[in-house]
């Protein structure tokens, strides 16, 4: 790791070469080194699918119905719903021949679902089986669905969108069945599509939100989803990462790419113990599949360090796993080091650069607070307002150039200049300092974000949402911590002259009108807002105010 002298810069060079495959070129190689490995088990679905048969079925499905469907090279398709079989079959296939996939979450409201599909140009929607009242929400935004014809959607709306093909209790009025999508003997039209694939070819779509809220399109080509994971040997011993069990659905960037794309990198299995978070379900697979990995965010790593059930199973197979999303505090890290015997790998990262740094559970435990040290193939800095290396311990913005980051947002020039530098240096956002041996510190942000597990939630958007109640006058959204997701959205109200609503009446106002996730949990109907000297909130006070009025409980959990 070179450091620079007395500036703020650190750099870590790569010690392994690129890997030069495509996703399917990387399943063919995985399926000669272990073919009978299981790849794949779905306890939800009773099914267990080694490299060998998932090969073969996504060959059947990539060719015999993608290839039928028109789908060519450089098309796209959007996969919709919880954790099942379909999810990584039908995104393997369509990688297979060229086709990019656009990871859609159920949180997604119908503008954001809207803004996705026609800025993708989907030409085909997947939805997996549960939940399932997932047939019944894609039709609240595809309202010509159900009175179509199977295959053949004809929507103003989406004039891309031809196919909606769904699974089990969702494969109603409109759509195609999954289950009757798969031709065999088409192995020889799939190997031609798949030579014209290349390593820069998009594999999938993430999203991340904007300034508004509205969703940016972040592209992962082959070569980024593949390279950007082959760090976690340098981490763990391979022996640990042999089973990865599946805590979250796979819409998750990080999650998708360990669930997915661990297997082609390390013939590891990933185990799905339900369509959804379960943690009970989530520790009782753990001991019978004697998992040995898993990927959490704050809610999944308190639970597993303090929830008393985990007592009642045998949880030591469980050696090691990655944390992300949002900060995980280190008295937990600790405790699950201590008690369960996991060491923990803390990342820091962004959905345009995934891996920047990570810290390590035996690391020195003075810096089990910060967020490590960068990995392979990352420069970082820390710069002022300006954009030039402040001192060694200084606080300034972070910035990141990797030749693993990401490229720049789909269809968004605007975006990816505020973004990304003329040098490539990726804007992250997040104020931070390191140290004189290259440790990260972040100590806060630059612009007002609510990091809700891995969810980032701008308040503007939710205020924009607010004021049109007929009582509202005016609205601030600010973050309340919250030991078990990091943090809640609150709302903070003043009303209009004559106006007497209750915080429950908001509550309900809100109802369907926004993300679940993005509603807020709290209202607080103020008389005023704190200002500062030049007449603007203060928003650091009101936040403050807003949590002593909550008077939040202390972590139960946390260590005297």
């Amino acid at each position: 790791m070179a450091l620079s002298r007395n500036k703020s810069y650190v750099h870590t060079p790569s010690l392994k070469p690129f890997i030069g495959l495509t996703m399917h070129e990387m399943l063919e190689e995985r399926v000669k080194k272990n073919p009978d490995r299981e790849m794949f088990v779905f306890i939800c679905d009773n099914e267990r699918v080694t490299f060998a048969e998932f090969k073969k079925r996504v060959i059947d499905l990539a060719a015999g119905f993608l290839l039928k469907l028109g789908l060519r090279r450089g098309d796209s398709i959007a996969v919709m719903g919880d954790n099942h079989i379909e999810w990584p079959l039908i995104a393997a296939a369509a990688r297979a021949i060229g086709v990019c996939v656009a990871n859609l979450s159920i949180r997604h409201t119908p503008q954001t679902f809207t803004e996705i599909m026609t800025q993708v140009s989907c030409k085909a929607l997947f939805i997996t089986r549960s939940p399932d009242t997932l047939y019944q929400m894609v039709c609240e935004m595809i309202p010509k669905l159900s009175e179509s014809i199977p295959g053949d959607l004809n929507s103003k709306q989406f004039p891309e969108l031809k196919k909606v093909i769904a699974a089990g209790s969702n494969c109603k009025s409109g759509t195609l069945n999954v289950a009757d999508i798969s031709i065999s003997g088409c192995e020889e039209e799939v190997t031609k599509a798949a030579k014209k694939v290349t390593i820069d070819d998009v594999s999938h779509f993430n999203t991340t939100s904007g300034t508004t809220g509205l969703p940016k399109l972040v592209l992962y080509t082959h070569f980024l989803t593949l390279n950007g994971n082959v760090f976690a040997p340098d981490q763990f011993d391979e022996k640990q990462i042999n089973k990865l069990a599946c805590l979250y659905n796979t819409i998750h960037s990080l999650v998708m790419q360990m669930s997915q794309v661990a297997p082609l990198l390390f013939g590891t299995t990933s185990v799905f113990p339900s369509p959804a978070y379960n943690f009970d379900k989530f520790i009782e697979v753990v001991e019978a599949e004697r998992c040995t990995f898993v990927f959490l965010v704050i809610d999944g790593a308190v639970d597993l360090a303090y929830n008393s059930i985990c007592d009642k199973y045998d949880l030591s197979s469980l050696k090691s796993g990655f944390a992300a999303g949002s900060p995980i505090p280190s008295d937990i890290i600790f405790e699950l080091n201590k008690k369960r015997g996991i060491r923990l790998l803390n990342l820091y990262g962004a959905t345009e650069a995934p891996r920047v740094s990570s810290m390590v559970v035996d690391d020195n435990p003075d810096v089990w607070n910060t967020s490590g040290r960068p990995f392979q193939n990352i420069e970082l800095q820390i710069v002022d307002e300006e954009g030039c290396p402040v001192e060694v311990g200084e606080k300034g913005e972070v910035w990141v150039r990797s030749p693993l980051a990401f490229r720049g947002y789909h269809g968004d020039i605007e975006k990816t200049k505020q973004t990304i530098t003329e040098n490539g240096w990726i804007k992250m956002g997040d104020i931070g300092k390191l140290s004189e041996d290259g440790y990260l510190t972040i100590v806060g942000r630059i612009k007002d974000i609510i990091i809700k597990m891995v969810y980032k939630i701008h308040p503007s958007e939710v205020e924009s949402l607010v004021i049109t109640h007929p009582a509202v006058n005016s609205a601030q959204v600010v973050a309340i911590p919250d030991y078990r997701i990091n943090e809640d959205v609150c709302a903070c109200v003043k009303l209009n002259e004559g106006y007497n609503v209750t915080e429950e009446e908001l509550k309900t106002f809100f109802e369907g009108k926004i993300a679940d996730l993005k509603k807020p949990s709290y209202f607080l109907i103020c008389d005023s807002f704190p200002t500062g000297a030049t007449g603007k909130v203060d928003r650091k006070k009101l936040q403050q105010m807003a949590i002593g009025r909550i008077n939040l409980p202390d972590n139960p959990y946390r260590t005297k």
